[in-house]
């Protein structure tokens, strides 16, 4: 007789990878539920000391990089009046933060000073201020041309004043050369 397997096996699995591919096509609709929606997120930033210089962040292949990734996400709680910021340090940058501070979600702005925390989450060391945070949607102009959200952040840190300057992260590369 003829054997139907093979046949059953190959539709089982076109019925999966049409099943699996469909996942991605909706986006993330989840973050639109989250109480700081639209203001959270993954910014592509760069960090301005006092005197507006571009602080480097890194060194790549010999040259200093000097973009990077800034988050802003809902705390555990669902705070509608509280966000988290994370600034990451990294090699030659040392004034990262991370803490939870106030926002506005309708007025797009947050702020506020909190225990600046290790990237454990747990453990303090000293404190930062955010003076002002604000989010304008699709206030952005990318380097591939697009529009995305701007972001603009100033805080206090060690007595330094520092000036984060971006974009809602787009997931193209040619926006991560600015």
């Amino acid at each position: 007789g003829y054997n139907m397997k093979p046949i059953k096996y190959l539709f089982f699995m076109m019925f999966a990878l049409v099943a699996l591919a469909s996942c991605d096509t909706y986006g993330d609709y989840d973050q639109e539920f989250s109480p700081t929606y639209p203001l959270g997120g993954q910014y592509y930033v760069k960090v301005y000391d006092s005197n507006n210089q571009e602080m480097p962040m890194h060194t790549a292949s010999g040259s200093n990089v000097y973009g990077t990734y800034l988050y802003l996400y809902n705390t555990a709680d669902n705070d509608k009046d509280k966000l988290w910021i994370k600034l990451p340090s990294d090699i030659l940058f040392d004034a990262g933060i991370l803490g939870k501070i106030s926002c506005d979600v309708n007025a797009r702005t947050f702020s506020g000073t909190a225990g600046n925390l290790e990237a454990d989450g747990n453990t303090a060391v000293g404190e930062f201020t955010v003076t002002s945070g604000l989010m304008t949607e699709q206030g952005a102009t990318t380097p591939s041309n697009g529009k995305a959200d701007a972001i603009e952040v100033k805080y206090t840190l060690n007595g330094k004043t520092y000036t984060v300057k971006g974009f809602r992260w787009t997931g193209w590369p040619e926006d991560e050369v600015w």
